[in-house]
């Protein structure tokens, strides 16, 4: 066992700000969302947290050794569930530009290959930076610019000091050939050693799996047999969760289809996009369990289609929301994605009603944690969960009249809103303020890459 390896050729990136922690807290007296199925808001409410675990929820609560929070006026929700990004993308954030040079694939692809090692680490931690800023408590990075043993651990290593949960999904860069199968190798040896990298379980590990059909110069193309099985024996050897885009375009239709064919959907899978999928499809996701990760504004932008939200709604498959790439979609705001969700949901079947805010919210949240195998852990709040939750202002302008809290959170809290972020019992936000992350050194480091990258692009 091949325990850390790469791990001493991280460089490391931008200083870490942390300061003193408790491992007990009480939040004091807010409306608190518990997101849990059929339950209602819970006025003038406690939250007791203790070693990263929720220990009560209820009223006056007496903890004499825990940090108080002072959360009256404030909604008090679960940490919002990223379910399917590229973090390394964030690092060329607003650089598809709709042009023939730099559109995202053509763009992405020419820059993913300028990366170093250290440049993913930093693009973790820049992600992670936005994502706290915008509530987000647990993040999927689909990881396809593994170009050696060291991108995998460096991407790792930046998540893993930003405090957020995460789903790492090792996958195949754009440029590995369709007759080229993952590094099982190097797989395995990273699952052997997980321990060394789980962040005390913080962080899972799954494979971003390529499928049996993909797409390559604009047209569909069959990946080998002998490749897609050994790829897909890697997670499913080892109890692991498989993740892959299908009927993200076009020319990717059919490809639900045919995983269902061969027998491969599961609820061990995740289906990226899915905005082309038909209705046989659909009706084969809920039948076997396998959930999808809806990404509105790239799906939109990048030109795949129009997500079908309501025949999922209708056929029961678990739905999670998807930031995907801010080169495409810019700051990484889940709100943002719910509300188009909830639009689409409504415009789709012409019912206002089709989707109320606190189903759009549980997407964001409970399904998002569930799609993900993470529901035992996070998603919602309730004693013995671990504590991942936001705290949200109400007093702000752009809040009043103050009205339900979860049509206020959908419709209008900004980032500047969001007062506190805690993941696993750690504050990782307050008061506006990064608690782990260094945003001077960060936006430092940002520009330096930046810089090196425009210039060795040309």
């Amino acid at each position: 066992m091949l325990a850390g390896v790469g791990a001493s050729a991280v460089v490391p990136i931008g200083a870490v700000a942390l300061r003193p922690a408790s491992s007990e807290y009480l939040i004091r007296g807010a409306t608190v969302l518990t997101m849990v199925p059929g339950a209602a808001g819970l006025a003038d409410h406690d939250i007791h947290v203790r070693d990263g675990v929720i220990v009560a929820i209820g009223q006056n609560i007496t903890a004499p050794a825990a940090a108080q929070i002072d959360a009256r006026d404030s909604i008090v929700l679960p940490g919002l569930v990223d379910t399917h990004w590229h973090l390394w993308t964030t690092l060329l954030r607003n650089l598809a530009d709709n042009s023939d040079a730099n559109g995202y694939f053509a763009m992405t692809g020419r820059l993913g290959q300028r990366f170093s090692p250290g440049d993913m680490r930093l693009a973790a931690k820049l992600a992670a930076a936005d994502a706290i800023d915008h509530g987000i408590t647990t993040v999927h990075d689909w990881c396809h610019n593994i170009r050696s043993p060291e991108y995998a651990r460096a991407a790792l290593a930046g998540l893993s000091e930003t405090g957020l949960r995460a789903r790492f999904s090792y996958g195949a860069t754009r440029e590995t050939a369709f007759d080229q199968p993952l590094d099982g190798g190097d797989f395995a040896r990273l699952h052997d050693s997980w321990n060394e990298w789980s962040a005390n379980g913080r962080l899972t590990l799954g494979i971003g799996w390529r499928g049996v059909l993909a797409t390559a110069d604009g047209k569909p193309k069959a990946v080998p047999d002998a490749v897609w099985r050994a790829d897909l024996a890697l997670a499913r050897d080892r109890g692991l969760p498989v993740s892959v885009h299908a009927n993200n375009s076009a020319a990717n239709r059919g490809h639900i289809r045919r995983l269902a064919e061969l027998g491969l959907l599961g609820n061990d899978m995740q289906i990226i996009h899915a905005v082309n999928a038909e209705n046989d499809e659909i009706a084969t996701l809920a039948r076997s369990g396998a959930s999808v990760s809806l990404a509105p504004s790239s799906e939109l932008t990048v030109g795949f289609g129009v997500p079908p939200v309501a025949a999922l709604q209708r056929e029961g498959v678990l739905i999670g929301a998807s930031i995907d790439t801010p080169a495409l979609v810019g700051v990484s705001d889940l709100l943002r994605e719910l509300r188009t969700i909830q639009g689409l949901a409504n415009a789709q079947t012409g019912d206002e009603m089709a989707m109320t805010p606190l189903d759009a919210l549980a997407i964001g949240t409970r399904e998002g944690a569930a799609s993900l195998g993470l529901g035992n852990i996070t998603g919602t709040l309730s004693p013995g969960k671990r504590a991942d939750l936001i705290v949200v202002r109400r007093d702000a302008l752009s809040l009043q009249p103050q009205a339900d809290p979860a049509t206020t959170i959908l419709r209008s809290v900004r980032a500047s809103d969001i007062t506190l972020v805690m993941a696993d019992g750690a504050i990782l936000k307050q008061h506006g303020q990064l608690t782990r992350l260094d945003r001077a050194a960060l936006s430092n480091d940002v520009a330096e890459v930046t810089a090196r990258l425009m210039r060795d692009a040309r």
